[in-house]
């Protein structure tokens, strides 16, 4: 990881972006000092970046039998994501299995997950974190070098993302303190 990125530095850097102590809900979050910045940083990123757009032509050209899925929500959360689904996959299938990406706004780092769900099984949808089932892997592979090539990003291990950052509360966050991740904080909470 690079020397700048590491664990106790992106806690700290995730604390200038979330006001320590405050529920998302009390009027104090979004006017503290640190509320703010999100705000500024989240609305920077409305409008997607020459490099998110051409990171998606890329992906087009380099996954051309696999369903692409911008899931970038402008104004919600501080990070870029988009879903590539395994090859084969029909839009109205009951299956739907991909990586998802999730690249950070607020430091050069991203995350990548599995995504399984089965719509035609009762318990058929789950998350997968490194190590990715054996399907997964090629695609994993691909993704992360084409993000690293792109962007230059370094890739978050397990063990730091799921540091527990219990004083803040992600935005749009629907709990409260105690319960957030540097995950949380640097990308989003929901993953699907």
């Amino acid at each position: 990881m690079n020397p700048e990125l590491t664990a106790d530095a992106l806690v700290h850097l995730v604390h200038r972006y979330y006001p320590a102590g405050i529920d998302s809900d009390d009027p104090l979050y979004d006017e503290s000092e640190e509320g703010q910045r999100l705000q500024a940083l989240i609305q920077s990123h409305v409008k997607p970046s020459p490099a998110w757009k051409g990171f998606l032509e890329r992906l087009r050209r380099e996954f051309p039998d696999c369903s692409l899925w911008d899931t970038t929500i402008p104004y919600h959360d501080p990070c870029y994501s988009v879903r590539v689904s395994l090859p084969g996959f029909v839009v109205g299938d009951p299956r739907y299995d991909c990586v998802v990406c999730l690249l950070s706004q607020i430091a050069p780092v991203y995350a990548l997950y599995a995504s399984h769900s089965d719509e035609s099984r009762p318990g058929g949808y789950w998350l997968r974190f490194p190590p990715f089932p054996p399907e997964f892997q090629s695609h994993e592979a691909r993704l992360a070098a084409i993000i690293e090539s792109t962007f230059g990003f370094t890739r978050l291990p397990n063990d730091v993302l799921f540091i527990p950052v219990p004083d803040l509360v992600p935005r749009t966050a629907n709990y409260g303190l105690g319960k957030a991740q540097l995950i949380d904080c640097l990308f989003t909470r929901h993953r699907w």
